[in-house]
């Protein structure tokens, strides 16, 4: 394998978290000098941040070992997609030991996937005012190995210091009396510098973080997410934490009774990620059921939508406002009757461009959802093989009226494993075509650009059809005995 497709494929896999930095002998002598400036203090916010969204990787050996051996990632590595987005950090990945004073055998990406994240380590993104919006690794628990690999990079790269007398949120030590010395700061966070580039790095309390922003380190080592539980053949596991993603989402979490942080897990099995579905304790079990999706809501769907969410509600039999509201609060004592809905959205590539969301419900609660949806948003309502669907565009809506009346094609003409995939018994599922979003979303992103001028690009199509290739993937979870069992399929 050369050595770009290395580095393309370490770049594809965690672009926004890479971390890794070298310097040259020359180099490393400035950045010995500069250190003995005392730190820069950091301004810390009032309010201190949350974990929204964390990676855990489980199992970093074998997802290395996949992402080095994965074909499709080796052929995006040597075409415009990949070389696009190493742009900018191929210099230093490729930066061998040899030039720095024979540091070390090989170039920096193997110190890294090697040694510095050889051990479980989590990709956390934060969310409040103060949050900067860039993604901080966490090793939690490094070897001696990782450890090592950290006093390296640290002895080698280090040009600057920043510090932190508290965590954000926090209130800030008082002022020591006069004449004496101010305490030693909190925490203190590494400048890692490399050809223009910067990352910032600390070690604290046994833990490593690494950020391209200092306030992400320092946010990373103050709110750290609670720990995932290890579960037998997961890898990898990608968990939401609902009380930090925005109302919308906490009222869908409520409705879907969802616990705190449930997770959406992967398996690695060759050079493929497999989908085995999600896991997590429930807040409110009683308000979802279980049921196979009637083919009726899967010929709704059109087979190029980008994600899809499924639930089986369990939901009062006569649902209105008075019984709704008895549900929610636990008041209702009559009969129940499960619904299967779904909610369809195709992100888009630019802000500009309308939201495109769809949502299918039973026919049955047409009434109130009339009344649920005649806010001063209007969206555009359709009664199609036995749902109701309201949508945010009069395309969207079209498009799941086509696919109702066989015009187009639906979820059911999906591969074979993707259709009996969707037939499955569910309580509440994600589905995303990988590879038509992202192809999407980049057509929307370019035709926006500036220099675009609504032209052609032999590299944009090229990339498309590369992404186009990417696999549609499902996740689900069944509700039982208070948490969700989980299942997958892919294409």
């Amino acid at each position: 394998m050369t050595k770009r497709v290395a580095i393309s494929m370490a770049v594809v896999a965690v672009s926004v978290t890479a971390v890794v930095v070298a310097v040259s002998r020359k180099t490393s002598g400035v950045a010995r000098k500069k250190d003995a400036r005392p730190p820069v203090a950091l301004a810390l916010g009032d309010v201190p941040p949350e974990p929204s969204v964390w990676v855990d990787v489980h199992a970093p050996e074998k997802v290395w070992k996949a992402l080095r051996s994965n074909a499709w990632l080796s052929r995006a590595a040597s075409e415009p997609l990949g070389q696009g987005m190493s742009t900018g950090w191929a210099g230093f990945l490729s930066t061998r030991g040899s030039d720095m004073a024979d540091a070390f055998q090989g170039v920096v990406l193997d110190v890294v996937a090697g040694k510095l994240l050889s051990d479980p380590f989590r990709v956390v993104f934060f969310a409040g005012p103060a949050a900067t919006g860039t993604p901080a690794i966490i090793v939690p628990r490094p070897s001696s190995n990782a450890t090592s690999a950290f006093e390296l990079l640290e002895g080698l790269a280090r040009n600057g210091r920043y510090s932190a007398t508290h965590c954000p949120g926090q209130k800030a030590p008082q002022a020591p009396p006069e004449g004496q010395p101010p305490p030693p700061p909190a925490i203190v966070v590494s400048r890692w510098l490399i050809a223009e580039h910067a990352v910032f790095a600390a070690q604290k309390d046994g833990r490593i973080v690494l950020a391209k922003s200092p306030a992400a380190v320092v946010q990373a080592l103050c709110a750290a997410p609670p720990e995932v539980p290890a579960a037998q053949g997961i890898d990898l596991s990608v968990s939401f934490a609902r009380a930090a993603l925005g109302r919308e989402a906490q009222l869908a979490a409520s409705l879907l009774g969802l616990g705190a942080a449930p997770r959406f897990a992967f398996a690695v099995e060759g050079d493929r990620l497999e989908p085995r579905g999600i896991l997590g304790e429930l807040g409110e079990p009683e308000r979802l059921a279980a049921a196979r999706p009637p083919e009726s809501l899967l010929e709704l769907v059109p087979v190029e939508a980008g994600v899809v969410f499924f639930a089986t509600l369990r939901l009062p039999e006569k649902l209105s406002r008075d019984t709704l509201r008895q549900h929610l609060d636990r008041s209702y004592r009559g009969a129940y009757a499960p619904r299967s809905v779904a909610v369809i959205w195709n992100p888009r590539g630019d802000e500009r461009l309308p939201a495109e969301v769809a949502v299918a419900w039973p026919e049955r609660d047409a009434g109130l959802l009339r009344d649920a949806f005649s806010g001063k948003n209007r969206m555009d309502r359709r009664r199609a093989c036995g749902h109701e669907v309201f949508a945010s565009t009069g395309a969207l809506g079209l498009a799941l009226q086509r696919s109702c009346e066989g015009k187009a094609p639906s979820l059911l003409n999906s591969s074979p494993s993707v259709a009996e995939g969707l037939r499955e018994p569910v309580s509440f599922g994600v589905s995303a075509n990988v590879g038509g979003l992202l192809s999407r979303v980049l057509a929307d992103a370019w035709a926006h650009e500036p220099t675009s001028q609504q032209k052609l690009s032999s590299d944009i199509e090229a990339a498309r059809r590369l992404l186009e290739e990417l696999p549609f993937i499902g996740l689900r979870g069944v509700t039982h005995g208070g948490s969700l069992v989980p299942g997958g399929f892919r294409s």
